[in-house]
This record gives C-alpha cells, structure tokens and sequence, in this order.
C-alpha cells in the first residue's frame, strides 16, 4: 500500500478528528504543559535554595522536572498539530494520518520522558534508602549516590523503548504521533501495567522508609543534633511519598481506565469508546502536577522547620548540654 494510501483516514478517524470532545482534550493538554513551564522555574529555585533536600535528592528532582519538561513540549508540539487538522484540514482525507514509521523517534521520545518520570521515582525511593541506611551519608558520597542512581534511570528510559517497539513492523498509520503503534497495543498494555504495579512499591517503600526514620527520630528525642538531622530525612522522604502517591493515583487511573475500555470496546460504539480515552491519559497531568507538587511541599517543609524549631528551643537543657546540642546539631 501506497504512503499516500496510508494517511487516507477513515471515517471514524475523521469523526475523531472533528469531535468537540477530541479538540478539548488537546487544549486541556496544552494547558497543562503551559502550567508546567510555567512552575517549574520557582520549583527548581526552591529545589537548589529553600530546600533541605540532600544533592543526590535534588540531582533525582531535577531530572525528573527535565523529563516532565521534555515530555510537555513534544506532547503539546502533537497537540498543536492536531489542532491545525482540526481547524484548518476539515474537508480533506489523506494527509490526516502519519505513518508510524515517520512517528518512530518521536514515539520513542514520549516513551523515553513517561518511563524516565516512572523510573525517577524509583531513583528516589532508591536514595532515600541509601541515605536511611547508609553511614555518614554526606556532600560527596551523596552526590556520587545520587549520580549513579540518576545514570541508572536515564539508562533504563533511553532502553525501554527500544524493548517495547524492537520488532514492530511500523507498517500502518495513526492519528497522532503520541498514540503507540497498533501492532504493540498489547505489549504497551502490559507496560503501563507494570508502571502501575513499580508505581505502588514505590509508595510502598517511601512510607515504610518513612515510618522508620520516624521511629527513630522519637528514639533520639534528647540528642537534638541527630533529631534534626532524621527531620530532614523524613520531610525528605515526606515529599518523594508524597509524588509517589499521585504517581500512582494517575497511572492506576490510566492502566486500569484503558483496560476496562478494551474490555468494553465490543459494548461500546468506536465514538463512545474514543470520548473516553483521551480522558484516561493522565500523564500530561502527572507531569503538571510534579513542580506544582515540590513547591507545595518545600513551602510546607520550611514552614514545619519553623515550628519544630521553635519547640526544640523550648525543651529544657542545662546551660552546657544546650550550647553541646548546638553545636552538635550544626556540626
């Protein structure tokens, strides 16, 4: 079959096409990425300067708002040019599609940032149990944790695509370059499954880590130095919790939104069907929520610092075991 052949639409892509539903969800979309570049700015100042964060905490931060930015940008590059069709190509039939062989890289790219987002939590359940359980966890040995982990992650997303399109044929042609190739459906099915499940042991682990350095905080209530420092390390584990748990709100949403469509789709008219799940894909909200969600919780972090700190110099010492604290907790 001809290329020209192939980006002929069919009726029902046409109907997408030109559906008020389908235009929505793209400007929601923009919108959504316009709010992203629009917060991650203050969140990373607030990452580098306000934050109490360790260096192998922000190096992880920072390449997640890296990919989440990445990620925006080519989704709302797709999202415009969907719009231009939209408007502007009503009446014609071909040249609506794109063949997948062209949408390869760029199909490859949205697969590398949603992975290198997903993994990147990983990354900082992962740092978070090396600075839990690992001594003198400090400056250097930080930053060269903190390194290896954010190498590993990178590696990890620039290879799954690889893995999940190795042997499509890339024979057929699709509204949307963000879309995955039909013949790797399954396969991306599975995959989303499996963010889902890493998603929840993620969350998993960040609240025991957290539920830990907890415990140990009250088991030094009287040794402020060490007191202080296991505060860091629970705010610290606080956020990554707290990124973990949307993560996972919104990818469960995806997986299991997309799955019971399929499941539907006999039941269901191809109209009914495509209202639905352009709504079921959260990851451009995902990656909103990410700066919006570290300014939010450094604010508060900083905020709770105040007033433990307030309450520490309340606590009654002697004269000399007061002035050793102190030293101790800024040593």
């Amino acid at each position: 079959m001809s290329t020209n052949n192939l980006t002929c639409a069919s009726s029902h892509e046409l109907a997408r096409l030109e559906s008020s539903n389908f235009v929505i969800s793209q400007i929601v979309d923009l919108i959504a990425g316009i709010i992203t570049f629009t917060f991650t700015y203050p969140a990373v100042q607030l990452t580098l300067k306000k934050s109490i964060f360790q260096w192998s905490t922000k190096i992880l931060i920072l390449q997640n708002l890296i990919y989440a930015i990445i990620f925006q940008l080519s989704y709302g590059l797709e999202a415009c040019i969907l719009l231009y069709k939209h408007f502007f190509m009503r009446g014609e039939v071909c040249g609506i599609l794109q063949t997948e062989e062209h949408c390869a890289p760029y199909t490859k790219l949205i697969l590398c940032t949603i992975s290198g987002m997903i993994y990147g939590q990983t990354g900082l359940m992962m740092e978070r149990a090396c600075a839990t359980f690992i001594r003198n966890y400090k400056a250097k040995k930080a930053i060269r944790i903190g390194s290896l982990i954010s190498f590993l992650v990178l590696f990890c997303s620039l290879i799954t695509p690889k893995l999940l399109l190795w042997d499509d044929p890339m024979d057929s042609a699709l509204l949307g370059c963000f879309m995955l190739p039909r013949a790797s459906n399954a396969r991306s099915t599975v995959y989303f499954g499996l963010c889902t499940f890493l998603t929840l042991f993620n969350l998993t682990v960040s609240l025991s880590l957290k539920r830990y350095n907890k415990k140990l905080e009250y088991s030094t209530r009287f040794k402020v130095g060490v007191r202080f420092r296991k505060r860091e390390a629970i705010d610290s584990t606080g956020t990554v919790c707290f990124l973990s748990l949307s993560l996972f709100i919104l990818m469960f949403i995806y997986s299991v939104g997309v799955c019971v469509l399929r499941d539907l789709r006999p039941y269901i008219t191809i109209t009914d069907f495509y209202f639905w799940v352009v709504w079921f894909y959260t990851v451009p909200f995902f990656a909103m929520l990410l700066p919006i969600l570290l300014i939010y919780r450094i604010r508060r972090t900083r905020s709770n610092r105040v007033h433990l700190l307030i309450g520490m110099s309340h606590e009654k010492y002697s004269q000399e075991s007061h002035i050793k604290q102190m030293q101790d907790m800024w040593s």
